[in-house]
């Protein structure tokens, strides 16, 4: 597998994650901004399991969840495909 659809296969995984697990943070009607991320990092680490299949390893959730969790789909899919990348090839085990 080229690391072009790696990256394409982990940023599927990790949109179809976000859409069935984020939570929304903005009523529509009351645009006053929440404190809390629309998508958890103690949630975000259960993408995992998916991402250890399609890398073909563990890969650590303190390597590549970013603290806080995560505002928007664009932000968790670009962060967290960047940070999976990173990990997988300093090739850890």
């Amino acid at each position: 597998m080229t690391a072009m659809d790696l990256k394409q296969q982990i940023e599927q995984a990790l949109a179809s994650f976000w859409d069935e697990n984020s939570i929304p943070v903005a009523d529509p009607i009351d645009a006053t901004p929440k404190m809390v991320a629309a998508l958890d990092s103690m949630s975000a680490v259960n993408v995992l399991i998916d991402i250890d299949e399609i890398v073909g390893m563990k890969v650590d959730a303190n390597d590549v969840i970013r603290r806080g969790g995560y505002d928007t789909r664009e932000q968790f899919v670009e962060d967290l495909t960047a940070r999976v990348m990173a990990f997988v090839a300093k090739g850890h085990t």
